[in-house]
C-alpha cells in the first residue's frame, strides 16, 4: 500500500483549496463586471464570436448613422421642393389673372412685382443647405447651387450617395438631387432670351401685357412644375427606402445585441447561487482542512 507523507497530504488540501478559491475569485469578478468574459483566457472560442458580434455591431451603428444623415439631406430636399411647388401654383394663378383682359396695366404690375417676389423665394429654395452644403448642386464643391444673380446653376449632375447596407449591389443610395433637374428652366434658360428663365420670362410678358408671350411662359411653366414634381416623387420614393432600410438595420442590430448578451454577459441567478454555493463549498473545504492538515513537531522545529 502507498505510503501517504503528511507533505503529500498538505500539498493536496492546498492545491485543492487553491482551486476552489480561484472558481470563487472568478464568479466574484463575474458578478461584479456583469460580463461572463472578462479576458480571451475566459473562452478563447466566445471570445472570437464576441469579437465578429461586436464588429457586426459596428458596422451596423455606421451604417444607422448614414441612413439618419441620407434621411435628413432628402427631408431638406422634400421641404424645400414642397415650398417651391406652392410658389409656382401661385405664379400659375398670376399668369391666367394676367392674361384677363379686364385686368389693367396697374393690375399687371403689381402681378409682375409678385412674381419677382416669389422668384426670389424660389431661388433662396433653390439653394437650400444642410451641414453648410447646398442639397441641390449635387457633389460641386460651391457655396450655392444657384448663382444668386443670375439665376445659372453652378453645381453638376451627380448624387450624394450614402451606404445604407453591407449589399454590394444596391447598398448605396443617392440621397441628393441635381437641381437642374429640380428647377430646370425656372430660374435661367439659355435657350430663352439673354439667358432669362421662365419666371422672368413672365415677369417681363406681365410688365409689358404680352399675351402671346404669357401663352407661351404658361406652357413652360406647366412643363418646369411637372420635371419639379417628379424629382418630389424620386426625394420620396428614396426617402421610403431609407426608411425601410433603417427599419431593417433596427432590428439586425436587436438582433446582434442579443447574441452579443449571449456570449458576453453572466445569467444573473445562475452566477449568485454559484457564488453561493462556491463561499459554502470553499469555507467547508477550509474546515476540513484544518482538521486534515495537523501541525507536526517538525513544523515547530523549523
Amino acid at each position: 500500500m502507498t505510503r501517504v507523507t503528511p507533505v503529500t497530504l498538505s500539498s493536496g488540501v492546498m492545491a485543492g483549496l487553491q482551486s476552489s478559491l480561484a472558481r470563487l475569485q472568478q464568479t466574484q469578478e463575474q458578478l461584479s463586471s456583469g460580463r461572463r468574459l472578462n479576458r480571451p483566457s475566459d473562452s478563447p472560442v466566445d471570445t472570437v464570436v464576441a469579437m465578429q458580434l461586436r464588429a457586426q455591431q459596428g458596422q451596423q451603428e455606421q451604417l444607422s448613422r448614414n441612413i439618419d444623415d441620407g434621411l435628413a439631406w432628402l427631408n431638406t430636399a422634400d421641404s424645400a421642393l414642397s415650398q417651391a411647388g406652392s410658389s409656382l401654383t401661385r405664379v400659375r394663378q398670376l399668369v391666367l389673372a394676367g392674361s384677363n383682359a379686364t385686368n389693367g396695366p396697374a393690375e399687371r404690375q403689381a402681378m409682375a412685382a409678385e412674381v419677382d417676389q416669389l422668384r426670389a423665394g424660389i431661388l433662396q429654395l433653390a439653394n437650400t443647405q444642410y451641414a453648410g452644403r447646398p442639397v441641390f448642386a449635387g457633389t460641386q464643391d460651391t457655396a450655392s447651387a444657384f448663382d444668386p444673380a443670375t439665376g445659372a446653376y453652378l453645381g453638376n449632375g451627380a448624387t450624394v450617395d450614402r451606404t445604407v447596407s453591407d449589399d454590394a449591389a444596391s447598398g448605396r443610395v443617392p440621397v441628393s438631387v441635381p437641381g437642374s433637374n429640380a428647377f430646370t428652366t425656372l430660374l435661367a434658360d439659355p435657350a430663352g432670351p439673354a439667358g432669362a428663365g421662365v419666371l422672368d420670362r413672365i415677369s417681363t410678358a406681365l410688365r409689358s401685357g404680352d399675351t402671346t408671350a404669357l401663352g407661351t411662359a404658361l406652357a413652360d411653366l406647366d412643363s418646369a412644375g411637372e420635371a419639379l414634381r417628379s424629382t418630389q416623387s424620386t426625394v420620396g420614393a428614396r426617402t421610403n427606402r431609407l426608411t425601410a432600410a433603417q427599419s431593417s438595420g433596427a432590428l439586425r442590430a436587436d438582433t446582434v445585441t442579443a447574441r452579443l448578451s449571449a456570449v458576453e454577459d453572466i445569467d444573473l441567478a445562475k452566477a449568485i447561487t454559484d457564488l453561493s454555493l462556491q463561499q459554502t463549498a470553499y469555507q467547508a473545504a477550509l474546515g476540513a482542512a484544518a482538521k486534515v492538515v495537523q501541525p507536526s513537531l517538525m513544523d515547530f522545529l523549523r
